[in-house]
C-alpha cells in the first residue's frame, strides 16, 4: 500500500526552496565567473556585470565602473561605431559571431577583447538585451604584434645580410631567396621561389651526387654532414661559378638556410698563385738582394745565394740574429712581434756586422689558412743613399740658415729673381712676394703697363711648392669672347664643327701649377660665372664634355685697371671679384721708384750689350732718364737702353714728350676739338678691331650700347655699314 502523499503546498514550497537554491547558484555563478559578463540594454545602458569585467578593466569593482561610464557602454568603446555596426547586423538577423574590440581601461590604456554576445528576446521576438561573454585577448595581441615585428626584422635581415641566401625545403624546392641570391644565379625572385629546385643550380654531376647526400643525412640527424663546402654553379645564362656555401637545419623545422658567396675570382687567384710560385723561387735566387725566411723560435729555414754568401756565422743550429748579424741577443729592430701577429713591417737598421744600412721588409708567410708559419725578410742595400741623405739633411739645415739670413737682409737686397731693385717700395713687394709664395691663395697683382707683373707672378710661382710645375700665362684681352670658354676649359671631339680631336684647356696645362691671367679686366661677366666655379669648388666640364674635371691650379691675376670700378659699374661680378682679391700686390711704377733706375739701365745695358764691354752712359744721358716720367715704366726704360745700345742715340718716344707741340690750323672752340679728338679717336680704335664694335667697346671701357649712341651723334653708322 502506498504512502499517502504531502499536500499540495508542501510541493510548492519545495520547489519554490530548490528554485531560489538554483538562482542564488546562478547568481553565483554569474558573479565569480573568470571571465567578463556583461548585460546591456539595446541602446547601450549597463543593466549588470560581473567583477571579472571590472577588473578586466582596471576597475575595483563593477560599481566603480557604472560610477565611471554614468552606467553606459559606449564610454568604454574605443571606436564607438563598432557597437553600432554590432546593433545593425544582429537587427538585419545575422548570426552572432565571437567578435574583437578594443575597450578603453581606467588608466586610458586599451583592452583588446574577444567578445561574444547573446541576444535575449521576448515572446513577440522583441530584443530585451544583450548578454556578452568578454575575454582579455591583449596579451595574445601584443604577442601577434610582436611576433609580426620580429617577422619583419628578420626578414629585412635576411633580405640585406650581403651574402646569397636561400630556405630549402625538405623536397630541395627553393622556397625563399634574397636578392643578392637572384643576382647571383640570374633568376628573378619570382622565377626561383617555389618553383625551381636546388639541384637545378648544381652544375656538376659529382657535386650534386654529394650535396643531394648531404641533404637527406642533414634531415635524419646524421653525424658529420659537413656545413660548409664549395661546389660548381650554373647561373641562366649557362655561366659556371666557384661557390662557397654555408648550410645548416633552421631549428623546430625540416627546411635549411644555405648562404652562398662567389670565390670565382678568389679561385682564379689560387689558380694564379700556384702558377707563379715556381716562377718565384726563380726569382728569389736571382734577387739581387738579401733574403730570408725564419720561424717564430728565429730558426732560418731558408736564405737565398746572396744571404747566404753574408751571413755572420755558419752553424746551421744558431738562431738567426747569430747567424745573420753575430748576436748573442735577438736584434734589437727584431719586428717578429708584429709579424707574427699579420702586420708587413718596414724599417731600416744597420747591420752590425758589416757596418751597412739596409731596409728591410718584414711580412708573415702563412703555411695554412689564417696560420702564420714562418715570417719572411727582403733586405735591399742602401747605404749610398744613407749617406747622401745625410749629406742631403746637412744642405737642406744650411740652405734654411741662408734663407734665414736672406730673410734678415732683404732690406739690402737689390735684385730678387729677375726683379731688380732696392726701393723701398720694392722691398716692400719682396716681402710679400715671399708671403704669398708660401701660401696656396689667389693673388692679384696691380698695376701699370710695364711693371713687371708676370715677372712678380713668375717669382711667386718658382718659390711656392708649385714651382716644379708649369705656370701658364694668358693674356685674356687676346682671347675672342666666342673661344674663352674652350681655350680656359678645353673642348671634346665633336664639340662643335672642326673638332676632330679632345684638345686640352689652360687649366689642364697648368694642372698642380700656376694660371697667370694677364689683363683680368677684359673678361665679361658670363665667363667670369664659369671660372667662379672652379675657383670655388676646383671643378669644371670640357665644352661638349658629360663629365666633370678637378683643377688643382693657383690663380695669380693681374690688371692695370680699377676693378672696384667696375665692381660699381657693374661689369664684374662681386662674387668673382673677392675670389681672386685675395692677395692683392701693388708693383709701384717707375716713377715712384727713380733711385732703381741706375740698377736698372746698367742691367739692361749688360742683357742687350754685344759680346765685350757694355757702352756706358753719360752723366747728361743719366740724368735725363732720371728726370723722364716714364709713362711705359720698366718695359719703357728697357726699350731705350736697347736702342741706345744699337744706335748709341738716347731718345723718348714723342709720345711721351714733357710738352705737347703747338696746334695746326685754326683754333676751334673746345667743345667741337672734342668732338673732332673723339671721331678720330673711335675711327682709329674701330680700325684697329676691324669695326667689331663689341671688342672696340671692350677695349675702349665703355659698354657697346653707349658706344652705339657715341657713334650714332658723330656720325660714323653710316661707314660701319
Amino acid at each position: 500500500m502506498s504512502e499517502p502523499r504531502p499536500p499540495a503546498s508542501e510541493d510548492l514550497a519545495e520547489a519554490t526552496f530548490r528554485c531560489a537554491e538554483e538562482l542564488r547558484q546562478y547568481r553565483d555563478l554569474f558573479r565569480l565567473a573568470p571571465i567578463g559578463i556583461v548585460r546591456t540594454s539595446p541602446a547601450g545602458r549597463i543593466l549588470d556585470g560581473n567583477e571579472a569585467f571590472a577588473r578586466m578593466l582596471g576597475y575595483d569593482d563593477f560599481d566603480e565602473l557604472c560610477a565611471a561610464t554614468g552606467n553606459s557602454v559606449l564610454p568604454l568603446y574605443h571606436q564607438p561605431e563598432q557597437r553600432h555596426d554590432l546593433l545593425a547586423r544582429l537587427a538585419a538577423g545575422e548570426r552572432p559571431q565571437p567578435e574583437e574590440i578594443c575597450w578603453q581601461k581606467k588608466d586610458g590604456s586599451l583592452c583588446h577583447c574577444r567578445l561574444h554576445v547573446r541576444i535575449a528576446r521576448s515572446p513577440a521576438g522583441e530584443m530585451l538585451h544583450l548578454e556578452s561573454f568578454v575575454e582579455d585577448v591583449t596579451p595574445r595581441h601584443l604577442a601577434e604584434q610582436a611576433l609580426a615585428r620580429s617577422v619583419d626584422r628578420y626578414r629585412s635581415v635576411f633580405e640585406n645580410t650581403g651574402t646569397a641566401t636561400i630556405i630549402i625545403e625538405p623536397d630541395t624546392t627553393v622556397s625563399l631567396a634574397n636578392e643578392s641570391f637572384a643576382l647571383l644565379t640570374g633568376y628573378s625572385k619570382e622565377e626561383i621561389e617555389g618553383r625551381i629546385h636546388w639541384p637545378a643550380f648544381i652544375a656538376r654531376s659529382d657535386d650534386l651526387d654529394r650535396m643531394l647526400r648531404y641533404h637527406q643525412a642533414r634531415r635524419n640527424s646524421h653525424p658529420g654532414v659537413p656545413i660548409e663546402y664549395e661546389f660548381t654553379l650554373r647561373d641562366k645564362s649557362g655561366n659556371l661559378k666557384d661557390v662557397f656555401l654555408r648550410v645548416d637545419m633552421i631549428a623546430g623545422s625540416s627546411a635549411s638556410v644555405a648562404s652562398l658567396l662567389d670565390i670565382t675570382s678568389l679561385k682564379a687567384a689560387r689558380r694564379y698563385h700556384m702558377e707563379s710560385s715556381s716562377r718565384l723561387s726563380g726569382i728569389l735566387e736571382a734577387f739581387d738582394g738579401f733574403l730570408y725566411i725564419s720561424t717564430a723560435e728565429r730558426r732560418l729555414v731558408y736564405m737565398n745565394g746572396q744571404q747566404q754568401q753574408s751571413q755572420a756565422d755558419s752553424a746551421e743550429d744558431a738562431p738567426c740574429h747569430r747567424r745573420l748579424y753575430g748576436l748573442d741577443a735577438p736584434c734589437p729592430w727584431c719586428d717578429d712581434q708584429r709579424v707574427f701577429a699579420g702586420e708587413t713591417v718596414k724599417y731600416e737598421f744597420r747591420n752590425p756586422h758589416n757596418g751597412r744600412w739596409y731596409y728591410a721588409v718584414g711580412s708573415p708567410v702563412y703555411w695554412a689558412e689564417n696560420e702564420i708559419g714562418a715570417k719572411q725578410t727582403v733586405l735591399l742595400d742602401i747605404h749610398e743613399r744613407k749617406l747622401a741623405e745625410d749629406a742631403l739633411r746637412e744642405r737642406e739645415s744650411y740652405l734654411a740658415k741662408e734663407n734665414l739670413r736672406l730673410r734678415e737682409n732683404i732690406g739690402d737686397r737689390f735684385r730678387f729673381g729677375r726683379i731688380i731693385g732696392r726701393s723701398p717700395a720694392m722691398q716692400k713687394v719682396y716681402e710679400l712676394i715671399l708671403r704669398a709664395a708660401a701660401s696656396d691663395a689667389n693673388v692679384i697683382l696691380y698695376g701699370e703697363s710695364g711693371t713687371g707683373k708676370e715677372l712678380v707672378a713668375r717669382a711667386i710661382h718658382e718659390m711656392s711648392d708649385r714651382g716644379r710645375h708649369l705656370f701658364v700665362a694668358v693674356n685674356c684681352a687676346a682671347i675672342p669672347p666666342s673661344l674663352m670658354e674652350s681655350e680656359f676649359f678645353g673642348y671634346c671631339r665633336g664639340a662643335f664643327t672642326g673638332a676632330d680631336k679632345d684638345k686640352p684647356g689652360l687649366f689642364d696645362r697648368a694642372a698642380g701649377g700656376t694660371l697667370f691671367l694677364d689683363e683680368l679686366g677684359e673678361i665679361d661677366e658670363a665667363m667670369q660665372a664659369k671660372l667662379l666655379r672652379v675657383l670655388e669648388s676646383n671643378g669644371y666640364t670640357p665644352l661638349g664634355g658629360v663629365s666633370g674635371r678637378n683643377a688643382d691650379v693657383r690663380i695669380i691675376a693681374a690688371t692695370n685697371r680699377n676693378l672696384r670700378r667696375l665692381l660699381e659699374e657693374g661689369r664684374m661680378r662681386e662674387d668673382f671679384f673677392y675670389r681672386v682679391h685675395v692677395i692683392p700686390i701693388t708693383l709701384p711704377p717707375l716713377r715712384q721708384r727713380r733711385q732703381d733706375i741706375p740698377l736698372l739701365v746698367e742691367h739692361f745695358l749688360a742683357k742687350h750689350a754685344a759680346a765685350g764691354q757694355p757702352p756706358r752712359l753719360s752723366g747728361r744721358d743719366m740724368d735725363a732718364l732720371l728726370a723722364h716720367h716714364w709713362p711705359g715704366n720698366v718695359r719703357e726704360l728697357e726699350n731705350t737702353i736697347q736702342r741706345y745700345v744699337n744706335l748709341q742715340v738716347l731718345e723718348f718716344p714723342e709720345s711721351a714728350g714733357d710738352e705737347a707741340p703747338p696746334p695746326e690750323g685754326p683754333i676751334l672752340p673746345l667743345r667741337q676739338a672734342g668732338k673732332r679728338f673723339e671721331r678720330d679717336y673711335l675711327l682709329q680704335v674701330l680700325g684697329r678691331c676691324r669695326w667689331n664694335r663689341t671688342q672696340a667697346a671692350r677695349q675702349l671701357g665703355i659698354e657697346r650700347k653707349t658706344l652705339y649712341l657715341k657713334m650714332r651723334e658723330l656720325g660714323l653708322l653710316q661707314q660701319a655699314d
